[in-house]
This record gives structure tokens, C-alpha cells and sequence, in this order.
């Protein structure tokens, strides 16, 4: 039996406006790497999903709707183009792919026109993608995008304080720091199922078939 490995999600973190250095990432624990030992029940794991980027967290870890910082509880929020608001308890339903980016990053700017590929594919009852844009860009910077990318299957999403993208999604398992874009996969109960920083290729046929995996054994 292969050995089970594992490693601790860093805690660093990016503060949200006004919030000071008490802001603490308030995501932390152990996550299990794909280097675990498989059961005829787990999830097909090829390519990119067979390394140990691609981060697996234990069953009912739940994605933070909230933070509690100087005495006060703000809500981990990210917004669409008309102020609405929306937490992880949103989520609730669907499982959920979350991918978070940034204009300027140049595999974004691969990876979100794929999602939006992928969203005219998968998308349903069961299934959703979402894709939230950090703090530095602006809507006229995302709308840019979309509008250069012919991005037509992905709401537009904006974290505006850095709490969806600090406390939502992990830091990479090797440098220790949160990059765009990162992926977050959450089950309809919403919790973290598992999470990859880079580019792992959720469009591509071991991507579908494991997504697939997750969907029917949701």
C-alpha cells in the first residue's frame, strides 16, 4: 500500500481593506496530497490530479462565509456587476468549481476562456462554475476581458476586499503563497472537496472525467 503523505496548508495571508494585520487567514489544516493510496471508490486521478499539487481536503471541511477580526465579524463576500453579494453559503446545491484570477495573468488568460468552454458543457443541476476576479482589477478591466475573450458563459465577479480570495483559497503547497489562478472545488454541502494552484487542466478529458466522478458521487 502506498504511503499516505501530507502536508499543512499555509495560514499566510492577504488582509482585507481596513481590516489591519488582525485579518488572518482563517483557512488552516491538513490536506491530503493525490499521493494518497486509492480504493476502487476514489475519484480517477490522471495527469496534473496525480501529483501532489492537487490538493484533497478531508470530507466536511467547510469553505469560511465569515471572519472574526478586532472584535468584529465580516462576511467573506465577492460581488456581481449589480453590488449583490454573495458568501459560500450560496453555494449550496451545486457542486462548485471557483476559480480565482486576475486580467493580467497571462494563464488566466488561457484558463478562463477553457472555463467558459467548459461551463457551456457541464453546467446544470448539478454542476456550476464560477469565476471571481481578485481585487486589482476593476469591472471595466474584467469587462474588457470578457469582451475580448468572448467570454459569454461566466458571470462576472468581483472580489473587492481580497477576504474571497485570502481566506477561500489555499496557498500552494510548495512556495507557500496564493497565486492566480487557483481552482476550488466545493461539494453541494459546501465544503472544500479540493483545490489546485496553477493550471491543472479541469477542460481537459482527465479534468471532465473527474469532475464527472465528483458529480455522480456527490
Amino acid at each position: 500500500m502506498k504511503q499516505r503523505t501530507r502536508h499543512t496548508i499555509s495560514r499566510r495571508s492577504a488582509v482585507g481593506a481596513g481590516l489591519g494585520g488582525a485579518a488572518a487567514a482563517a483557512l488552516g489544516g491538513i490536506l491530503t496530497t493525490s499521493a494518497t493510496a486509492q480504493t476502487s471508490l476514489s475519484p480517477p486521478l490522471e495527469g496534473k490530479f496525480a501529483s501532489n499539487l492537487y490538493m484533497q481536503f478531508p470530507a466536511g471541511e467547510p469553505v469560511p462565509t465569515s471572519i472574526e477580526a478586532q472584535g468584529y465579524r465580516f462576511p467573506v463576500e465577492w460581488y456581481d456587476t449589480q453590488g449583490r453579494a454573495y458568501t459560500a453559503a450560496d453555494l449550496k446545491g451545486r457542486m462548485t468549481l471557483i476559480q480565482f484570477w486576475r486580467t493580467r495573468c497571462p494563464a488566466c488568460q488561457v484558463e478562463v476562456p477553457a472555463f467558459d468552454a467548459l461551463a457551456r458543457e457541464l453546467e446544470g443541476p448539478r454542476f456550476r462554475i464560477i469565476a471571481i476576479a481578485i481585487m486589482e482589477d476593476s469591472l471595466n478591466d474584467i469587462q474588457r476581458f470578457y469582451k475580448r475573450y468572448n467570454i459569454r458563459n461566466l458571470t462576472i465577479y468581483q472580489d473587492r476586499d481580497h477576504l474571497a480570495f485570502s481566506q477561500i483559497a489555499p496557498a500552494h503547497p510548495t512556495y507557500g503563497v496564493r497565486a492566480t489562478p487557483t481552482t476550488v472545488l466545493v461539494n453541494p454541502q459546501g465544503h472544500y472537496i479540493s483545490a489546485y494552484s496553477g493550471v491543472p487542466g479541469w477542460e481537459q478529458p482527465e479534468g471532465v472525467r473527474l469532475l464527472r466522478w465528483y458529480m455522480d458521487n456527490a
